[in-house]
């Protein structure tokens, strides 16, 4: 249970420093996306380090329950995906991530990303 927390603090904290950040400055973020799925290393690099992730998730906190923990696994295991379509198909992610983040859908994904993230924050800080 300890790692459950931690987990989620750390994920809740983080999407929702980027969901704000997002909403600030959201111009610039789309435009340092679109520069970083240039460089194809970065994207390399970048799917290795969401594999890694990934599989220390998914080893290490495989909680499968319709809750907040079960949400951990599945973005451990969501994670694994990103980093193997980042490494085999670099293309693939590279149009996603764009019209995701300079989309209509951009809003919609913005309150997600701030509701999963208040969400996860409330669980860790309150559960422990």
């Amino acid at each position: 249970m300890e790692l459950s927390i931690f987990l989620a603090k750390l994920f809740g904290i983080y999407m929702l420093a980027v969901g704000v950040l997002w909403a600030l400055r959201g111009d610039m973020l789309a435009q340092v996306i679109e520069e970083f799925f240039d460089n194809r290393a970065l994207v390399f690099v970048s799917g290795l380090l969401a594999l890694f992730v990934g599989i220390a998730i998914a080893i290490g906190h495989s909680v499968w329950e319709p809750n907040w923990r079960g949400l951990i696994t599945l973005f451990g295991y969501l994670s694994i995906l990103r980093g193997v379509a980042r490494i085999g198909f670099p293309d693939a992610p590279r149009k996603r991530a764009i019209g995701l983040v300079s989309g209509g859908s951009r809003w919609v994904l913005l309150v997600f990303v701030l509701a999963v993230g208040g969400y996860l924050t409330w669980a860790g800080f309150t559960q422990g």
